[in-house]
Order: structure tokens, then C-alpha cells, then sequence
């Protein structure tokens, strides 16, 4: 009891001899402790800020799909994938290749001037036949384009090579020569020409003179009937009044 007195005793001499070590050292914890707050709130700030900028982000992209009725069609796709809605949407498609002979919108006013995209919004544009956008068997591509901005006016820009070939698994295409065709008529009418042995069915009317007729022969087959039971000794049958 009396050595932890004593001890007591020298601590509280000593700390009233180092007072200012002490209150410099607790000074300093504090300012460690006070920096990593707020190191760690300037953190989950920045963090809130980007999740913010991120949610008000529009992403708009291009892409080439078929149709879904006709899925001979290929059309392309523009697509806001974000939940922001973009404003100030300008979109150019153009060929890379020299094919397909008719394209509508190289250089499309309404692509130019689609202007608003709702969230998760998708409008599309027929671009051409499958079997048209083949050339000697290679693919055609395309070229595209996008320009918008988000609604508190940050721009971006989207940029992509389409081929044909990206709708792979989405459609099958028959593209047929020629040759395939000629070929193809030929199996037809061979196949045709080899079905024999149909009979045309014949409907014929049932007039008064085939009834009178009818009648005729009933009557011829009694009349035997009553003979030859007359022949016979049986009575005679019965005629119905």
C-alpha cells in the first residue's frame, strides 16, 4: 500500500515537471487523428462526387442489330445505356466500303439532329437487306459517329467500326447466285414432274332421270325377288303400302 502511494507520488511529481512535453505530445495525437478524419471525409466525398457524376452520366453507343420482325434486316442501333438522359445527340454513319449501293444515311438529317435520349432509350434505323450488305462474301462496315452532352453540359463523344458480320448469331442469311437459283428451280420441277398416279376426282349431279333410273332397276330386282319366291312356294313377301 505504502510502495503504491510512493508510486503514485513520483508519476504525478513527474508529470507536473514534464507538463509541457506532455501537453505537446497529447497536442499531437490530436492533430494525427483530427488529419486522418479528415483525409477519410475527403475521401468518401470524392467518392459521392464521382458516384454522382457517374449517375448523371448519359453513355451513348451504336450498334448494328436485325430487325425483329424481319430478321433479314440489319439496323442500326443507337442506344442511351445509361440512367442520365443525354441532350444534344448528334449521330453520322458513313461507308467504309463501297458497298451496299443504297444507303439512306450517310450524311442523315435525321441523325444530325436526334437532339434528346431518354435513360435506356433505343432508336433504330433500317440499314439495308443481309444478303445486300455482302460483297464477294466479305462484310460491309461502317463508320460511327456520336457527339452528346449530360444535362448539367459535360460532352462526350462516341466513336466505332460496325461490321456486318457483329450481328452474327442474331440472323441467318441465305444469299443465293444465280447458278443457286437455276439450280434450285431445276430440283423443283424434277421433283414436281416425278409426282404420278393422282386421279382427278369427278362430282357428278344426281338429276330426276338418274332417280327414274334408280327407281327402275329397284323396281327389276322386286320383281325377281317375287318370282323367285313364287317358284318356291314361299309366301309372298310383302310390299310396303
Amino acid at each position: 500500500m505504502i510502495a503504491c502511494r510512493q508510486y503514485g507520488g513520483f508519476m504525478i511529481g513527474y508529470l507536473n515537471q514534464n507538463a509541457g512535453a506532455v501537453t505537446a505530445l497529447a497536442t499531437i495525437a490530436l492533430l494525427l487523428v483530427t488529419g486522418w478524419y479528415a483525409w477519410t471525409t475527403r475521401a468518401l466525398l470524392r467518392e459521392a462526387q464521382q458516384s454522382r457524376l457517374m449517375t448523371s452520366e448519359p453513355r451513348v453507343v451504336a450498334y448494328l442489330r436485325t430487325n425483329e420482325v424481319h430478321s433479314n434486316i440489319v439496323q442500326l442501333c443507337i442506344a442511351n445505356l445509361s440512367g442520365a438522359a443525354a441532350v444534344g445527340v448528334s449521330a453520322r454513319i458513313d461507308k467504309a466500303t463501297e458497298w451496299p449501293a443504297r444507303f439512306d444515311l450517310s450524311d442523315s438529317k435525321i441523325l444530325r439532329d436526334l437532339g434528346f435520349l431518354r435513360p435506356h432509350e433505343v432508336v433504330k434505323f433500317d440499314v439495308g437487306m443481309g444478303p445486300d450488305l455482302f460483297q464477294d462474301d466479305k462484310p460491309a462496315i461502317f463508320e460511327a459517329a456520336i457527339e452528346f452532352e449530360s444535362l448539367d453540359g459535360r460532352q462526350f463523344a462516341f466513336e466505332a467500326t460496325l461490321k456486318v458480320e457483329s450481328v452474327a448469331g442474331f440472323a441467318t442469311w441465305r444469299i443465293y447466285g444465280i447458278d443457286d437459283v437455276a439450280r434450285r428451280l431445276e430440283e423443283i420441277a424434277k421433283t414436281l414432274a416425278g409426282f404420278t398416279g393422282f386421279k382427278r376426282l369427278q362430282v357428278d349431279s344426281y338429276s330426276s332421270a338418274d332417280r327414274h333410273e334408280a327407281d327402275r332397276k329397284r323396281e327389276e330386282q322386286w320383281e325377281k325377288f317375287r318370282m323367285q319366291q313364287a317358284m318356291q312356294g314361299g309366301p309372298e313377301p310383302q310390299t310396303d303400302a
